[in-house]
């Protein structure tokens, strides 16, 4: 079996040590000169880090991470609208992380870097009848039983073979960055103003990632300056966040956008990560979904007679549970857009006051289901 990852981010490294740990060989390419240290926070809730447990892989990321006990729902002035503990329950049986994007890639590269062929990309794909013909980007044609297209939400695989590969906008704009601030007695906070919202989220005893967003299209002409964006929609928010965002050195900006497809493979190329089900990062999924991906797909290719039967199984197995988180985390955006008006904003806050953060619901179904398949 002769197998291409796509793309050697967060979801290509786990599966290449996935199929290195299984003893199935795989290129590895990456369209960039190096690996993208790029970006803010990555936060891991329990059911990355059980997976990650999986993968031998949670020592090495708790000893880069900050560990917290609970999430708060706050008005844009940091009055309590709700809270929840994440050492309750089936949440209590992993730990609830975060960590800095770089410190992830790390982790994950460690002991393959050396395998991965940077500089390298695919420019076409020809489907033969067993196998695909890969045409890259300095000439050369290589066949390849299995294609994994693991290049993120821009995919380019999901561009060159699927039929639906546009991207759903959710005209909402974001913006992430880490600040240098004492986190003591500092837990995830939640911050909802009319259609935009802000979270803290500490990473290290000196260090918190930022997240802001908001369904604003007035905003569209500050794009060049995300700093003045986020001081026009931010300006009326707690003090705390103005200083935040004042204290920025690089704050990185862009939008929202879902991939709606439930395509999942098609011939022998197979999606997996952000380019399979990325969406906004209400639930924080984007590293658990990713892993339960790989798990999955490794071991279907382990399992089944062929390739195709292996892909049937991976896309019963997950389809399900990728569509119900695209699907709530849209909702979750739907849900910040009802502050356009005080009653929708009443509406929007009576939930969140008698629901609990729906974020923490949905981690527990997901803990559950995973508790459940036992995937340990």
């Amino acid at each position: 079996m002769k197998i291409l990852i796509v793309g050697a981010g967060i979801a290509g490294l786990l599966m290449y040590r996935e199929l290195q740990r299984q003893g199935i060989e795989a290129d590895l390419i990456e369209k960039q000169p190096a690996l993208n240290n790029l970006g803010a926070g990555i936060c891991l809730p329990g059911n990355a880090m059980k997976q990650l447990e999986v993968l031998g892989l949670k020592h090495a990321i708790l000893a880069k991470a900050y560990q917290v006990k609970e999430v708060r729902f706050e008005t844009h002035q940091r009055e309590l609208l709700a809270k929840a503990s994440l050492n309750e329950g089936v949440l209590a049986s992993q730990p609830f992380v975060a960590l800095t994007r770089s410190d992830l890639i790390e982790v994950l590269a460690d002991g393959i870097s050396q395998h991965i062929q940077f500089c390298r990309s695919i420019v076409d794909i020809r489907n033969n009848n067993t196998t695909q013909s890969v045409c890259f980007n300095d000439g050369a044609v290589v066949d390849y039983d299995l294609i994994i297209g693991a290049d993120g939400i821009n995919s380019s695989v999901r561009e060159l073979q699927f039929a639906e590969p546009d991207l759903t906008d959710l005209e909402v704009t974001h913006w992430r960055f880490l600040v240098d601030m004492p986190s003591e007695n500092l837990e995830p906070s939640y911050l909802v103003g009319n259609t935009d919202a802000f979270m803290f989220y500490p990473i290290s005893k000196q260090q918190v990632y930022c997240y802001g967003q908001a369904a604003n299209q007035q905003i569209n002409a500050l794009y060049s300056d995300p700093k003045k964006s986020m001081r026009a929609v931010f300006s009326h928010y707690h003090p705390s966040v103005v200083k935040a965002i004042e204290s920025a050195t690089v704050i990185n900006q862009g939008r929202l956008r879902a991939v709606m497809s439930k395509e999942v493979y098609n011939k022998r190329c197979v999606l997996i990560g952000d380019a399979l089900h990325g969406c906004p990062p209400s639930l924080q999924q984007g590293v658990a979904q990713a892993l339960s991906d790989v798990l999955t797909l490794s071991r279907c290719l382990k399992n089944a007679y062929s390739i195709d039967m292996a892909l049937a199984d991976f896309k019963s197995k997950r389809l399900k549970q990728i569509t119900w988180v695209v699907s709530e985390s849209n909702k979750i955006i739907r849900l910040a857009k009802l502050g356009k008006s005080r009653f929708g904003r009443f509406i929007r806050n009576s939930l969140i006051r008698l629901q609990g953060p729906q974020n923490v619901k949905a981690w527990r179904k997901l803990m559950t289901e995973l508790e459940a398949n036992k995937c340990n």
